[in-house]
Formats: structure tokens, sequence, C-alpha cells
């Protein structure tokens, strides 16, 4: 079966980018870069105890189409909701090729 078939999900990749403040300091922000069709899969979920509070995690595996540029300095924004990516990996089926990224919600960015 096509990965393109399974892919039905939109998802922001964002960059960080830096500007000046008026006070001469540095402000980082994200921004949206690019938004692509993606297969996305919840593979698991934990919750922690950190500085007394409960703290939830989701970790994710995002499938896109292959994106040169995707570095793990990027972070994906998908259904109201922003991911830290771990890993990257490049995935070849046939002569397309993909990018299976894994990613985690939840933690501090």
């Amino acid at each position: 079966m096509s990965l393109i078939g399974q892919m039905r999900n939109r998802i922001g990749l964002q960059s960080l980018s830096t500007s000046m403040d008026a006070g001469g300091g540095q402000t980082a922000s994200f921004s949206t870069s690019n938004t692509v069709w993606a297969k996305a899969e919840n593979l698991s979920g934990s919750e922690s105890v950190f500085g007394d509070q409960i703290r939830g995690t989701n970790s994710y595996r995002f499938t896109i189409r292959y994106i040169s540029s995707l570095t793990k300095k990027h972070r994906i924004s998908y259904d109201s909701k922003t991911f830290d990516i771990t890993d990257i990996k490049d995935l070849v089926e046939g002569r397309k090729k993909f990018q299976e990224i894994l990613a985690t919600e939840g933690v501090a960015t």
C-alpha cells in the first residue's frame, strides 16, 4: 500500500528565528515554514512528576514526503499542539522518498 494514501493530516513545520528587540536583546520565536500532508501516529503516552506537577508526554510518528531542509531544530504543529523532533529517518518506497519523524509532545521548549 502506498504511503501517499495514508497521509491525511496537515502538519506545520516550524523553524526558529531570532530578532532584535528594542532593548538590544534577542527574541526567539517559531514561525511556520512549511505546511505538508502527513501520516500521524500516536505511539505512546506517559505521565511523570516534574517540580511537584504532573507532566504528560506523548510520542508521535509523522511520515511526510522528503524535505531536504528539515532538521531536528524544527518543530511540528499538529492539532493545536507542538512537538519537538527527536529523530528523522529517510525512507524509500520505490522511487518516492519519504521521511519518518519521531516527535514528543509535552516537553518544554
